[in-house]
């Protein structure tokens, strides 16, 4: 008998139970992505009831990666859009609504470092800290690109990634060419680059630490860069510092220059999400200021003691002082004191070789770092008088200089303290640290002694009195 005339009844089982017995995914790139998400930690367990298209099993690769790509795109453009809508309504006061948008789509471009063509001049000098608005976004499509498609190899992570910054970085060009202004334009170009590089690196990173692949490389890096953070938390906060002071004491002349904008609420909002965009470019240049490189401003260096002629009237660097004010200098304790806690991070190892790579390594790591950081503190404003603008590379040397200084002053320091902790310290109950006769109580001069004492004839007869 043919096993095509069997019956469902004369076989092993129904076709129904059969396939309720089965995994839901058929392929092979099913039955791989069941078998990971059954044996990693933190994967759902596979379902074998099928109940939409979305949960049918794992989708292609490209596919998954490049609609994650555009989910992204397309979301932060559409928040940026709406928030630049609600400004140009409230603050701006106009309703032009294609203006707002195009005005939106170059904020979005702004926000991954994308420089624009202004009149005759580039604008490079860009609010950084807005790129941690598209890097959560990315974030969260990588994770999802990693569940949906089953990442598990390296060959299929850089795989998505690609997929995923090529669909970015389509969308940001049309964004670039959907938003040319009369007098300002983004580089298209760039604007494809900047998303390509963005997406890709963000997306494959967070792939990776949701499909746990490379968790070792992840730890010891962290073990690495761990003394890193911990000095560059000391430099940021000790800017900080130092930006809050300098606020403080030009209270005056920041409240007459918000006065004369009048930004009211919405406006004021927007000016303050502006100013956390230059926030790391404000950090740096109070680092490079107190440090006495100073900041170059209108084709001039400001230092402590060689202030600027006239203000700027450009709002934040009207902070810049007029007088010469030397005692700013004592910031030049914020790298020696980042120096300190890398140092003491790093632990003790036993052997120099290992107390001396990680050391190295942690200051290699802080100068890539503030190599990074001085690159997005410094660039152009336009043309003429604010052609370059941000701190001096000789910032990098210094702040690299006092951070190795404050490496070797807690290597001095905990060996002045190892040394005078150590010390010998004589304890007079112990016989065998005892050098004096008199004081030991066991030597014969002292027996004598006590003998003498005990006969008081002996001590009359000695007495020059008796004699």
């Amino acid at each position: 008998m043919s096993r095509a005339s069997q019956g469902p009844a004369n076989r092993r089982g129904s076709s129904r139970s059969r396939t309720a017995s089965r995994p839901t995914n058929r392929t092979s790139t099913g039955r791989e992505a069941d078998r990971i998400k059954s044996t990693r930690t933190g994967w759902a367990a596979p379902t074998a009831a099928v109940t939409s298209f979305w949960r049918s099993g794992p989708l292609p690769l490209p596919l998954a990666a490049a609609a994650a790509g555009l989910w992204a795109a397309l979301t932060g453009l559409v928040i940026t859009v709406v928030v630049t809508l609600v400004v140009w309504i409230f603050a701006a006061g106009e309703s032009a609504s294609d203006t707002a948008m195009r005005v939106g789509a170059d904020i979005w471009l702004t926000a991954h470092g994308v420089p624009f063509v202004v009149g005759e001049g580039v604008w490079t000098l860009l609010p950084w800290a807005w790129i941690v608005f598209p890097t959560l976004v990315l974030w969260a499509a990588g994770r999802w690109v990693a569940h949906r498609a089953a990442v598990a190899y390296p060959k299929s992570l850089a795989v998505a990634g690609a997929c995923l910054g090529a669909t970015y970085a389509a969308v940001a060009l049309l964004a670039a060419l959907f938003g040319t202004l009369s007098g300002a334009a983004a580089m298209p170009a760039r604007a494809a680059l900047h998303a390509a590089v963005l997406g890709f690196a963000v997306s494959v990173t967070a792939m990776a630490w949701r499909a746990q692949m490379g968790r070792q490389v992840f730890e010891r890096a962290w073990h690495l860069v761990r003394p890193a953070v911990g000095a560059l938390a000391v430099l940021t906060a000790g800017a900080g510092a130092v930006l809050a002071a300098s606020l403080l004491f030009s209270h005056s002349t920041t409240s007459d220059a918000l006065s004369q904008i009048g930004p009211g609420l919405f406006g004021g909002l927007a000016l303050f999400l502006a100013w956390l965009g230059y926030l790391p470019a404000a950090l740096m240049w109070a680092l490079s200021y107190v440090t006495g490189a100073g900041v170059a401003v209108a084709g001039v260096t400001v230092t402590p003691w060689a202030p600027i002629d006239a203000r700027v009237d450009l709002l934040g660097v009207q902070l810049l002082p007029t007088t010469e004010q030397p005692w700013w200098l004592v910031g030049t304790l914020i790298p020696i004191g980042a120096g300190i806690v890398l140092s003491r991070l790093a632990g003790s190892p036993t052997r120099r070789r290992d107390w001396i790579l990680a050391r190295a390594g942690a200051v290699a790591v802080v100068l890539i770092a503030v190599d990074l950081w001085w690159a997005i503190s410094v660039g152009r404003f336009g043309a003429g008088r604010l052609e370059l603008m941000g701190p001096p590379p000789v910032v990098i040397a210094l702040l690299a200089a006092g951070v190795v200084l404050g490496v070797l002053l807690e290597l001095a320091g905990t060996w002045g303290w190892r040394h005078w902790r150590d010390r010998k310290i004589i304890d007079l109950t112990d016989r065998q640290n005892v050098d004096d006769p008199d004081l030991d109580p066991d030597s014969e001069a002292a027996e004598h002694d006590a003998d003498d004492k005990q006969d008081p004839d002996a001590q009359e007869a000695g007495s020059p009195e008796r004699c």
